[in-house]
């Protein structure tokens, strides 16, 4: 696997000269602020409310027709339609569920794979009444991977969206994969999106939306992002709620990756797990252990096999509730969960 994905990398000769050019690579800040969208909504949270919290790697809204190139499947580029039915049905998903706060993973925003639609706008538009944050962690002009059918343009998000609006955000780089630097110019540059959400009374909800890094192969990438993640955590005093939620691409250290077959040089044995440092010192939402609450769905299985994303919590929030959207299983390659909270 490790070596399909290196293949998968590997830069042709005809476009490197163009490639390379500094104005290909994209360098984000290691901390800048965000503009939200739609900042002003219709009313703050209130202490007492009930915080509804929905967390969704959507795989770029293509649908599960058929494998994707990075799973050794077929598929590079998605259809319009297939697209739109996909956002129709996150939609739905979500108008029905209707979160406080909603955090997605793999937003595209203009990329050539999914015919350069803006999908935070799109989900926005079904959707009235929504603020939103979303910070790029994937950006190119073009990528020219895999060669029988190039990925081309990329523009890929975090977003976080709420009816209660949004105060301020903030987008944190998070440690890259220690890689060569022409292939690190076209790959993933993951990401903290930091937000908060307005209390009424005074103080704010302080939110969190990551996606952590695949194929790192224990070259110490995690141990470094999650670093960063404690670190934000930790910040926080006492007496102020907060949320992180995402994709971080880690078993629960309670879980043994052997039993994953092909899969297991994804992950890092129980023992070395970057994630013993997250839990059990910060709550988290869903029982881990928990065969029932697994979130990521191999190909062709409407069963998921292992959990890989999570929702941790802090301050005065009171957990009501939490599970996994297990009958969602034909929008997406991960389950969407879910938590509720009093504030």
């Amino acid at each position: 696997m490790r070596q399909r994905l290196l293949d998968l990398l590997a830069l042709p000769a005809v476009p490197l000269a163009a490639a390379l050019s500094p104005l290909a690579a994209h360098r984000p800040a290691p901390h800048a602020p965000v503009a939200p969208l739609r900042p002003d909504t219709r009313r703050p949270l209130s202490r007492g409310d009930t915080v509804s919290v929905l967390s969704w790697n959507i795989q770029f809204s293509a649908g599960r027709g058929e494998p994707f190139f990075y799973d050794g499947g077929p598929r590079v580029h998605a259809t319009p339609e297939e697209v739109e039915a996909t956002l129709s049905g996150i939609a739905a998903v979500l108008r029905e569920r209707s979160p406080s706060v909603t955090f997605l993973q793999e937003v595209d925003r203009d990329a050539t794979r999914t015919g350069r639609r803006d999908q935070l706008r799109a989900l926005m538009e079904r959707l009235p009444g929504q603020s939103a944050a979303s910070a790029t962690y994937w950006r190119a002009p073009f990528v020219p991977t895999p060669l029988r059918s190039p990925v081309g343009r990329v523009n890929m998000h975090l977003s976080t969206l709420t009816p209660h609006g949004i105060a301020q955000a903030h987008r944190t780089q998070l440690a890259l994969l220690d890689e060569p630097r022409v292939r690190r110019m076209f790959n993933l540059k993951r990401a903290l999106l930091t937000a908060d959400i307005p209390v009424q009374g005074g103080g704010v909800l302080k939110v969190a939306n990551t996606h952590l890094s695949a194929f790192s192969f224990g070259d110490g990438t995690l141990d470094k992002q999650v670093d960063t993640l404690a670190a934000w955590m930790d910040s926080h005093p006492p007496d102020q709620p907060w949320l992180l939620a995402g994709d971080f691409n880690l078993l629960p250290p309670t879980d043994d990756p052997e039993r994953l077959a092909l899969s297991r040089p994804l992950y890092a044995s129980a023992g070395d797990n970057p994630l013993r440092k997250l839990i059990p010192r910060f709550q988290v939402a869903l029982d881990t252990a928990d065969p029932a609450l697994r979130t990521y769905l191999p190909h062709g299985s409407a069963a998921a096999d292992r959990t890989i994303d999570y929702i941790f919590y802090g301050g005065p929030l009171s957990l009501e509730g939490a599970g996994v959207l297990r009958e969602k299983h034909a929008l997406s390659d991960h389950l969407p969960l879910w938590a509720d909270f009093r504030l």
